[in-house]
């Protein structure tokens, strides 16, 4: 195993930020950064940057349409993740970790 790659990948989601942008594609479908900020209720320099580290590590894809940037999830590993995320939290987490919320 590779584990710098490991650690990449979990410096890249311990942001909170990054974390509920991906939530937010996961539930709204893909969105401009624009929205997204408006969305999470932040400056659109700060929504970009996220999804800079997003892309760089593949969890999200960017599509051009026009002069617009339409960013989405990896479907192909992003949802399962964070449907596996989400059974392990509702499992075993949800009572343990509640001073998290």
């Amino acid at each position: 195993m590779n584990y710098p790659s490991f650690d990449h990948f979990f410096m890249v989601l311990g942001n909170k930020r990054r974390v509920r942008i991906l939530q937010l594609l996961i539930k709204q479908g893909p969105m401009t950064v624009t929205a997204i900020a408006e969305k999470l209720q932040i400056e659109q320099s700060a929504a970009s940057h996220c999804l800079k580290h997003l892309l760089q590590c593949h969890f999200v894809t960017v599509n051009q349409d026009g002069k617009e940037r339409i960013y989405a999830i990896n479907e192909d590993t992003v949802r399962p993740l964070f449907e596996q995320i989400e059974k392990h939290v509702q499992t075993y987490c949800v009572k343990g970790c509640e001073h998290w919320e």
